[in-house]
């Protein structure tokens, strides 16, 4: 995977861009995509298993599933799906957008949906629309009502069934709702024979956004096993679904090639081993695709001495920017990407809002190191996943922030184009969402 960010004469380039020169090409608050990102990280990895599976001779297919729930943008998500091979949906509304997808893109029609999530009637009915559609679907069901109600339909429709794994990670809910339980599948498997259903896939999900070797392989073993029992039983049954993605980029020097060689080798031996055959290999990956495509840049416009550390403020709330990571803890690099080759300072960075949580810095050393220039920009990188949904694109925000100008950035017929998709948003929008009039 190509290395995104670069110093060069005290400036931070990303995606070979100078981020202080976007900055003050658009001015900020600024939000930039690269959707050249989003294809290239799709595109390795599929080069990293295809290399895989011919290097070890796997018998069966990696399938690069988008998952559109991680960034809601029209060229974000069209971008993946033209570099993938089809899209991951997890709900109704979720499923209406993929199909207009389709729609848009009659030549690539032939790509994959795989339904994820709680699915009452509305959804049920909208998968089977697709499949009377002609579209390759695959219904995950996560519920035993979902299963009885397709069932019903007496369609041939493809579905799978979610594992229900307890998790691994400390940061997670370790019984979550979603998945069956052993006895709902041995249900599903002894019944299925009687319907119409046809079961392809076995799902589960892996936890994204942070990578444990051990517990990686731990948690495939617990699902693969589930995919080797459904196999002994029904022999249409060819797929193995990883969802919630790959490891993350977080480190750029991750060895996505050993990490695609280390997994299909793994599924090879338990396939031998077991006498069954080599399943295709799911990926639903939206951070993945999505995440390392967006950067926001503010600039510092004030400074307030009141303890230890002066108080840097920048024009806009990292509060609202960076959902993910204050809810969630997610990794997002917040870092300044001008004067780098200036000495450093202690400050703490501030949002511009009223809330005394808006605010950032390492939490160890107890500040934010950042040039001592007159002029600096701040970066947060990898804001291209989740934090649309989380924070309301479109909406209005705390204490009337405006959201930062939108820019994307790609590569059409050969060259490099960029447009402005909104311009930093006015009190005019806001009235008109608050039907302030």
């Amino acid at each position: 995977m190509e290395k995104l960010r670069e110093i060069k004469n005290g400036e931070l380039y990303y995606n070979g861009f100078s981020l202080k020169k976007l900055a003050e090409e658009y001015g900020t608050p600024l939000k930039i995509t690269f959707l050249d990102v989003i294809s290239e990280h799709i595109n390795s990895l599929k080069r990293s298993f295809n290399n895989a599976i011919s290097s070890i001779g796997y018998k069966g297919k990696f399938i690069y599933l988008n998952a559109n729930k991680a960034n809601y943008g029209k060229e974000e998500i069209e971008t993946a799906f033209l570099a993938g091979d089809g899209l991951e949906t997890s709900s109704y509304y979720d499923l209406l957008l993929t199909q207009k997808m389709f729609e848009k893109n009659p030549d690539h029609r032939s790509k994959l949906i795989v339904s994820n999530g709680l699915k009452l009637k509305d959804y049920c009915d909208e998968i089977v629309n697709a499949y009377n559609k002609g579209l390759d679907i695959i219904d995950i069901i996560d519920d035993l009502n979902e299963y009885e109600y397709l069932k019903s339909k007496n369609l041939p429709i493809k579905v799978g069934f979610r594992v229900h794994l307890s998790s691994l990670y400390e940061a997670e809910v370790p019984d979550d709702r979603f998945g069956l339980l052993k006895d709902e599948i041995d249900y599903i498997l002894n019944d299925i024979k009687n319907t119409k259903l046809i079961l392809t896939t076995i799902h589960y999900h892996q936890r994204g956004f942070d990578y444990v070797e051990d517990k990686f392989k731990e948690n495939l073993l617990k699902a693969f096993n589930f995919y080797l029992y459904a196999k002994s039983i029904c022999d249409s049954v060819d797929s193995f679904d990883i969802g919630g993605g790959m490891p993350l980029p977080i480190s750029e020097d991750f060895d996505y090639d050993s990490f695609a060689l280390s997994t299909l080798s793994y599924l090879k031996e338990l396939c031998i081993k077991n006498n069954v055959s080599m399943p295709n290999i799911i990926g639903e990956n939206g951070k993945f695709s999505q995440k390392d495509s967006t950067v926001n840049i503010y600039k510092v416009v004030g400074v307030k001495n009141t303890g230890e550390y002066p108080w840097h403020i920048v024009n806009g709330s990292l509060l609202i920017a960076l959902p993910e990571m204050y809810a969630l803890g997610e990794p997002i690099m917040v870092t300044p990407i001008s004067n780098l080759d200036k000495p450093i300072k202690p400050v703490r960075l501030a949002g511009i809002t009223c809330d005394c949580d808006d605010v950032f810095f390492d939490r160890e050393k107890g500040y934010f190191e950042l040039p001592d220039a007159e002029t600096n920009y701040i970066g947060c990188i990898g804001t291209g996943s989740y934090q649309n949904s989380m924070n309301g694109k479109g909406g209005v925000h705390h204490c009337l922030l405006p959201e930062e100008k939108d820019v994307i950035i790609y590569t059409k017929d050969g060259k490099l184009e960029s447009k402005v998709r909104h311009e930093l948003q006015s009190i005019e929008d806001i009235y008109n969402i608050i039907n302030f009039k």
